[in-house]
């Protein structure tokens, strides 16, 4: 997937602001823009949803052997 950098047409674009003086020293926010992507959107497989329709079979979801932490 790639975003088409010379799409002049609608996007999404969020902002946000935290402020939080008893965690933060000073507020601080981000902006992002979403754009429509260049191609195909291809199905992609996360942990809530194991299942490539595409395949017709199930995604094994790695799993650690011991702890992490």
């Amino acid at each position: 997937m790639f975003i088409d950098f010379d799409y002049r047409g609608k996007g999404l674009q969020l902002e946000f602001k935290v402020e939080d003086p008893n965690v933060f020293t000073m507020p601080w926010g981000a902006k992002v823009t979403y754009l429509r992507a260049g191609g195909i959107w291809q199905e992609q497989v996360c942990a809530e949803n194991t299942r490539e329709y595409y395949d017709d079979a199930d995604t094994k979801i790695p799993a650690a052997d011991r702890p992490d932490f």
